[in-house]
C-alpha cells in the first residue's frame, strides 16, 4: 500500500511544472505573466499554407489588412497539383503567405457554395466572374478585394517568391514589377 502511493507521488511530481513558489517568492499578476509568455513563446510556423474559401478569406483579409492571392484550381488540373507539390510545400513560399498574404483556394470546377458582395454563387461562378480561363491562375487583390494583378500558369518556387513579395510588401503601390525585381537583385 505504501509503495503504491508513493508511485502514485512520484507520478504525480513528474507531471507537474518543475517550477516551484516559495513563501520569498512575490506574488504575481498572472495576466502579466501570461502575456509575457505569450510574448516570448515562438509562434508556431504552419507546416503547409492554410488555404481559406473565398467568403472567409475576405474577411480576414479585410480585418488583418493583409493582400490576398487567390489560387484558382481545378481537380483535374495537373499544373495545379505540381504547385501544390512543389511551390506550396516550399518553406519560404509557406511562411511568406502565412506573415504577409491571405491565401484563398477556389476550386473552378466545383459547385461549393460561397459567394461574392453577398451575391451567392458557386465557386465554379466565381471563376467565371473573375475570367478563369485556365488553371492554375492567381488573381492578387487589396485587403478590400480590389483586384490588383494576375497571373496564369505553373511557377516554380523562385518565381512565385518575387511575385507574392512584391504584393505583400505593398511594392505594387509605388512600382512596377520590372523595378522591383531589379531592385531586389541588387539587395540579393
Amino acid at each position: 500500500m505504501k509503495f503504491a502511493r508513493l508511485l502514485i507521488w512520484i507520478i504525480a511530481a513528474a507531471l507537474l511544472p518543475t517550477a516551484s513558489v516559495t513563501a520569498e517568492d512575490p506574488p504575481t499578476n498572472t495576466k502579466t505573466t501570461e502575456a509575457a509568455d505569450t510574448a516570448r513563446a515562438p509562434v508556431a510556423k504552419p507546416e503547409k499554407v492554410v488555404w481559406y474559401s473565398y467568403a472567409e478569406g475576405v474577411a480576414k483579409a479585410k480585418k488583418e489588412k493583409k493582400p490576398i492571392v487567390i489560387d484558382f484550381t481545378a481537380s483535374w488540373c495537373g499544373w495545379c497539383k505540381r504547385m501544390d507539390r512543389d511551390t506550396f510545400s516550399d518553406r519560404e513560399v509557406i511562411d511568406y503567405l502565412a506573415e504577409n498574404l491571405v491565401p484563398i483556394k477556389v476550386w473552378g470546377d466545383a459547385n461549393t457554395p460561397t459567394s461574392h458582395e453577398g451575391e451567392a454563387m458557386t465557386e465554379r461562378d466565381l471563376a467565371k466572374l473573375y475570367g478563369v480561363r485556365g488553371y492554375p491562375m492567381f488573381w492578387f487583390l487589396d485587403s478590400d478585394a480590389g483586384r490588383i494583378g494576375i497571373i496564369q500558369g505553373y511557377k516554380k518556387p523562385h518565381e512565385f517568391l518575387p511575385l507574392i513579395k512584391y504584393v505583400g510588401g505593398s511594392h505594387y503601390k509605388t512600382m512596377s514589377y520590372e523595378s522591383f525585381l531589379k531592385k531586389d537583385e541588387g539587395q540579393g
